[in-house]
């Protein structure tokens, strides 16, 4: 008899968050029979690490990689509503009883394991991307795209065969794990590129990028750097479509519409291009040039992620924005300011209390006519220490407070009725996706976060 989704879920959510110590051993314990495997023996997958834009450019190769008739399989996280979202392909989440079986086959390993070990653990992360190896093994789709979790050296991900590796961006981010500065964070991020494979960086800073083009010549790695074979010659917003001009390594794409907004997106789009194309030369020359660009301009146009400056309603217009970093809030403020323009915007807010309040609402601020300062039900901050944060920085904000978001939500829509304002819910991942749940007639207390 099938478990219910309720209680995999349950399971999943006993399993301790991280294991004891790094677990690149058991993870390749866990993988031992997977691995010998004639699919995961050849595979090539393309892996993509960084500190924002991750799951952005794994969904933009995963398009274009589409667009070519692939079968293409993608692992990420976190998920948002659900944790089948963590394991597809061709966009078609784990079913239900796929995801029991997948479950029973980790179980029984991690029961073998106790028993060999029972002084070490398992953590979550590990089990999860072990099952996520287990069910593509079986389905053996033609490429793979795998996010990673934390970092790069010590990340369950590094045990996936792949020599294509994306770096988005960097952040002061689990500084704890990766370092205290940006160089550190990018040398542990681009460990997860193996030996003579090839690092594609987006944007980040010109010093860091001069240390880390040192770090991957004594890897043995080749370094591509968006900043240095990209070239931006036109952005417009039209119709919650971005339209743009650019060279990508020589290659010239004009009105190439992107499914997602944001200058960001442009250096995320540019990253996937350059994977995209390289695993393709490699792996199938057939659909290499004028048939991979025709790809690009289908995949990139088709590409969605959801709650990335997602339209989630209309009349008022509302918006919502999982960013819960200083770095992604100011990729979000910029791309409000290209895509709402002049329009004023009531701004509900509310952070984790594990996150850099201060510094996210603060920067919210910058975009808002007025605030309704409120808190998720997952790790929300108290709503009077989201409101401290409004006085402190912008008294002059008309400033209200909801216990709920559910109140938040139909106060703002009370707010807007007779106002030409758009609503734009940010500040962390749990409040937008419970907003979302909301908005839905769903229940957000009913979500399940990792």
């Amino acid at each position: 008899m099938d478990r219910s989704y309720q209680e995999i879920v349950s399971t999943l959510l006993a399993i301790p968050k991280f294991g004891a110590g790094v677990g690149l051993h058991r993870m390749l314990w866990l993988t031992q029979d997977l691995r010998v495997t004639h699919w995961l023996t050849n595979l090539d997958a393309i892996k993509v690490t960084g500190s924002n834009g991750k799951g952005s450019v794994c969904a933009m190769v995963s398009s274009i990689l589409q667009a070519l008739e692939l079968q293409v399989g993608q692992y990420i996280s976190p998920h948002l509503i659900r944790f089948n979202e963590r394991i597809s392909i061709n966009g078609n989440h784990i079913s239900d009883h796929e995801l029991a079986e997948t479950l029973d086959w980790f179980l029984a390993q991690q029961a073998e394991y106790s028993r060999q070990y029972p002084s070490d653990t398992i953590g979550a992360f590990e089990s999860f991307t072990a099952m996520g190896l287990y069910h593509f093994v079986q389905l053996q789709p033609h490429a793979l795209v795998v996010e990673a979790g934390i970092g790069g050296r010590y990340d369950s991900t590094r045990i996936v065969p792949g020599k294509l590796v994306g770096l988005p961006s960097l952040d002061l981010e689990h500084t704890e794990l990766l370092g205290h500065t940006l160089e550190l964070i990018a040398y542990d991020k681009a460990d997860l590129c193996p030996e003579q494979g090839t690092l594609v960086i987006g944007h980040i800073d010109n010093d860091v990028l001069r240390r880390l083009k040192a770090y991957c010549e004594l890897r043995h790695i080749t370094p591509v750097s968006t900043d240095e074979t990209c070239i931006l010659h036109r952005t417009e917003f039209v119709a919650n479509v971005m339209v743009v001009d650019i060279d990508i390594d020589g290659v010239r794409y004009n009105d190439l519409r992107i499914g997602l907004q944001g200058h960001h997106q442009i250096i995320n789009a540019a990253v996937a291009v350059l994977l995209a194309r390289k695993w393709i030369e490699q792996h199938y020359p057939q659909l290499a040039g004028a048939k991979f660009n025709a790809a690009v301009y289908q995949g990139l146009a088709q590409v969605r992620n959801m709650g990335r400056f997602q339209k989630i309603g209309s009349l008022p217009d509302i918006f919502v924005d999982v960013g819960h970093s200083p770095g992604a809030i100011d990729c979000l403020i910029e791309t409000v300011h290209s895509v709402i323009r002049d329009q004023p915007i009531l701004l509900v807010t509310g952070v984790s209390y594990n996150k850099e309040v201060e510094q996210i609402v603060s920067r919210l601020l910058q975009v808002a006519s007025a605030v309704i300062c409120t808190r998720a039900y997952h790790r929300g901050s108290p709503v009077a220490d989201i409101a401290a944060v409004v006085k402190k920085h912008r008294s002059d904000l008309p400033t209200f407070e909801a216990d709920t978001i559910e109140q938040a939500v139909a106060l703002a829509r009370d707010m807007t009725i007779d106002r030409k304002m758009t609503v734009l819910v940010a500040g962390g991942l749990f409040l937008a996706i419970e907003a979302m749940q909301s908005l839905a007639g769903e229940d957000p207390q009913a979500l399940r976060f990792f």
